[in-house]
């Protein structure tokens, strides 16, 4: 397969997923609403303490962003289980494509949740300093893409397994632990202004490590799971 055709499979496959993500309004009526509530709930729970507010505010914005985004990648993963998976292979869609085009959508959708939450993090947890918005972009578009990088690779391997639903967030949150810790230090980082270059580099790293694992993986999984 040409690298042309290769790419035109992987735009086909964040395309369908993001039709079939419009059309359900999974995203938009159920975990961003849900997303903000816990964002909005957590000052709540820690008080009136000015202070620990402004410090966990970036915490508080990525945990909430990997808990409910997990949900929607390893659902987007799900649905691409039993005829539906076998209809595409037939079809003649590489593996790899589909996990790269997955992945995309899957973070494309996150992007739009943290979009939304940002602002209030802002109003609620009020960090100190005026942030550094080219270096909080950065860090929102490596972060989700590293999210959704995986929440793709872990519903690849739990594709076929009767458990999946439970097993798919028990493994996917683990390994998210490094994600959260370079997205809410460099945030902080951000919002002090000082220099997010090594968070941000840590999760180019990781980018790039769940590309070549998810890619060399896809095809071997997509044989086995059949």
């Amino acid at each position: 397969m040409t690298p042309r055709a290769f790419w035109r499979q992987v735009g086909w496959v964040f395309a369908k997923d993001l039709r079939v993500e419009f059309r359900g309004g999974v995203t938009l009526r159920m975990a961003t609403p849900f997303a903000a509530l816990a964002l909005l709930l957590a000052p709540l729970a820690t008080g009136a303490d000015t202070a620990l507010l402004r410090r966990i505010g970036p915490g508080m914005l990525w945990l909430v962003v990997i808990l409910f985004g997990m949900t929607v990648t390893l659902r987007a993963g799900a649905r691409e289980s039993g005829p539906v998976r076998d209809l595409l292979t037939l079809s003649g869609l590489d593996p790899a494509a589909g996990f790269l085009g997955r992945s995309l959508a899957s973070a494309l959708l996150l992007l739009g949740v943290t979009l939304v939450l940002t602002p209030l993090m802002v109003v609620l947890y009020a960090p100190e300093g005026s942030p550094g918005w080219g270096w909080l972009a950065l860090l929102a578009i490596t972060g989700v893409m590293a999210l959704g990088l995986l929440g793709s690779l872990v519903a690849t391997l739990v594709t076929g397994l009767r458990d999946r639903t439970a097993l798919g967030p028990l493994l996917a949150i683990p390994l998210a632990v490094p994600v959260l810790l370079a997205t809410a230090r460099g945030t902080d980082s951000a919002i002090s202004q000082r220099s997010s270059l090594s968070w941000l580099l840590l999760l180019v790293a990781m980018n790039l490590a769940l590309v070549i694992v998810g890619v060399l993986l896809a095809g071997p999984m997509d044989e086995t799971t059949r």
